[in-house]
């Protein structure tokens, strides 16, 4: 890590309990197993408690409920007996205020995630709502309690997405430009809806406590420090600190074998959009009208043109069946399709890439949109290219990896879920999957883990396919690390947890070490950096939460770069689980690992830095959703290069 300055410190969205919190009254019944599922018709859940208060550490699993129960018996818990049971008392807490407080339209609570939630609906559109969301967290590295406090715009049922919906995100400003001052106008909006809101938030009472708790009004300061900056390799490793101008000053990684053919794919009316998208991806030495070298100059390899295009009515899958017909038909190098079509064809682009993709074809789109702004054509078509020199087979950079070989596994699901006459959603479809990739970032390959209709059979695939991958790649690899995404379920994280568990401690892979990443980039967290008018804190800023969870910005200012260039996201919440106690991996090392695989993306130069490991898990898991919801086929995922890019 780098060397910051003693006094760097990020203001997080969290606002502590201003005093100490009272003993609290809760009605608990054994729960001798610990799988049970929870009884039905009241509001009740399983944590860990002491048997007695005299002995702490003496401790049994419980049913807990708030109110008096048949079969339970009062018990008088103190805050730290279980920090998850006060979490969930303050969100009661709070919760009791606004059924007394508030109307019932002007707050939500989701019945359905993983965490508690309480939505205050603060302004309303008809785009959606603007919201307050808050929920309890315990800051472990602070010992405190209290409330993570966010903005959020809840878009309305059928309400499609637009640059208005943009706005009311914040992510455009006033004249719908890059909201520069994305981070300002975020704080303010919680600031506001704080106020609003502070009658409801503050005072509390815990149940059976004899007195009340307030709120601090001042945002939580913490102590930070920065990751290294990310290096690029490229060809003969020659190192850069840029990606585009590594690429154009040495060579890819690995340069393509053979030249690409590209073969267009277009609509009659759009002849000439497809005539400029090929001129701007040949290029020109001047550059008259694009900044863009040329396909040539920067990837070192040549771009042919097939002279016959296929050109169709429309986008139907009965239309791109026959176009992939026609380009299974030809002869000569390996073949990318690229479709011009229009902007928002969001059928058009899923039934063309379920047709391509179940017959392990990776193909291009760029949209008319694209290609008629001039502007917007300049700055893109270099993404266009880097996303076709993938797809037929080229490495443009990797990162320089922090330590030794390592291997990353990224896992994610797509569940197909189905909804009742009465609303209710259920899971019809298991499907999860892996994407491998070195702790340099070159990606390996996607590998399905289970798929079925029924959980328990989806499970044990699960867990029988990481097993064997986990001892095929320990006899390779020194460490192999699992990143999974926030979308697992609880019991898929505890099956991923178990087999891990279970390769940590075989003596055959005693010269391999496992860890496991749960990554969040949807916490609710969020901080300001108050040194820089912006708030914006510098990229690779990490912020420890407490033993083994952590903050990291990804994305982010330079401290000799103050300037915003664009709207940085928030930050990535990370908690790396227990696996074992003698081949854990170091924390400072998973963070450097994460933070390296953030600028792996090849989905263009100035793409999302977030850990490709969970990126292209979420652009595999999105489109997989897709095509399931529309009944279309599924790709061919394990025998493809990168045509999720």
């Amino acid at each position: 890590m780098k060397n910051m300055p003693g006094d760097y410190i990020i203001h997080l969205n969290f606002l502590p309990i201003a005093d100490d919190l009272p003993d609290f009254t809760i009605y608990r019944k054994p729960r001798p197993n610990p799988q049970d599922c929870k009884p039905e018709g009241h509001d009740v859940h399983g944590y860990s408690l002491p048997r007695t208060p005299e002995n702490l550490e003496d401790r049994a699993s419980y049913w807990v409920a708030l109110n008096s129960l048949p079969g339970f018996e009062e018990f008088h818990a103190k805050p730290s007996h279980n920090n998850d049971l006060t979490a969930w008392t303050i969100f009661q807490a709070i919760a009791t205020n606004c059924i007394q407080k508030l109307a019932k339209e002007e707050y939500w609570v989701p019945e359905r995630g993983f965490q508690r939630e309480l939505h205050f609906n603060m302004n309303r559109h008809n785009e959606g709502d603007e919201q307050l969301v808050v929920r309890p967290y315990h800051l472990s590295v602070a010992k405190k309690f209290g409330i993570l406090a966010d903005f959020h715009f809840r878009l309305r049922d059928g309400v499609k997405f637009s640059r208005k919906v943009q706005q009311l995100s914040l992510s455009l400003d006033d004249h719908f430009r890059r909201n520069l001052d994305f981070y300002v106008d975020r704080f303010a909006k919680i600031n506001a809806f704080l106020q609003t809101r502070w009658e409801v938030l503050s005072p509390i009472r815990l149940p059976g406590a004899d007195r009340l708790v307030n709120l601090s009004k001042e945002f939580e300061a913490q102590f930070a420090n920065r990751l290294q900056s990310r290096v690029y390799v490229f060809g003969n490793n020659r190192e850069s600190r840029s990606q585009f101008t590594g690429l154009k000053d040495f060579s890819p990684l690995e340069p393509l074998k053979t030249a690409p053919k590209l073969l267009f794919i277009f609509r009659e009316q759009d002849r000439q959009a497809a005539r400029t998208l090929a001129a701007a991806l040949k290029g020109s030495a001047k550059r008259e009208r694009f900044s863009f070298p040329g396909f040539q100059q920067l990837f070192k390899s040549a771009i042919t043109i097939d002279s016959d295009p296929v050109v169709v009515p429309d986008f139907s899958t009965g239309s791109m069946s026959l176009a992939l017909d026609r380009m299974q038909k030809r002869e000569g190098p390996a073949t990318i399709p690229l479709l011009v079509m229009p902007d928002e064809d969001d059928e058009g682009y899923l039934n063309h890439k379920s047709i391509f993709t179940h017959a392990g074809i990776p193909s291009q789109v760029c949209t008319l949109g694209v290609i008629q702004d001039e502007n917007t054509l300049k700055w893109s078509v270099g993404n266009i290219a880097l996303q076709v020199f993938c797809k037929a087979g080229g490495l443009p950079w990797k990162v320089r990896p922090a330590s030794d070989k390592c291997l990353i596994i990224g896992i994610s699901q797509s569940h197909k879920l189905r909804k009742d006459s009465d609303g209710d959603t259920s899971i019809e479809k298991y499907f999860a999957f892996s994407i491998l990739t070195d702790s340099s970032g070159l990606f390996q390959k996607i590998q399905v883990l289970g798929q079925g209709e029924d959980e328990r059979s989806y499970l044990d695939q699960l867990r029988t396919n990481l097993s064997e991958v986990l001892a095929e790649k320990a006899q390779e690899f020194p460490r192999v690390v699992i990143h999974t995404s926030f979308k697992l379920k609880h019991r898929e994280m505890d099956e991923i947890q178990s087999v891990v568990q279970a390769a940590a401690s075989s003596s055959k892979n005693s010269r391999c070490r496992f860890a496991v990443v749960k990554v969040n980039q949807r916490s609710g967290f969020f901080g300001a950096n108050r040194t820089v008018n912006s708030l914006v804190p510098f990229e690779g800023t990490h912020v420890r939460l407490g033993r083994r969870e952590h903050l990291v910005w990804f994305e982010g200012i330079y401290p000799d770069k103050p300037t915003v260039t664009k709207a940085f996201p928030g930050p990535t919440h990370l908690h790396f689980l227990r696996v074992s106690e003698q081949n854990d991996v170091s924390d400072d090392l998973l963070l450097q690992d994460l933070m390296n695989l953030s600028g792996a993306n090849w989905r263009g130069f100035n793409a999302k830095s977030a850990p490709v490991s969970i990126f292209y898990c979420h652009l595999v898991a999105d489109m997989v959703h897709d095509f399931q919801e529309r009944g279309l086929l599924l790709p061919a995922v394990e025998g493809l290069r990168p045509w999720f890019l």
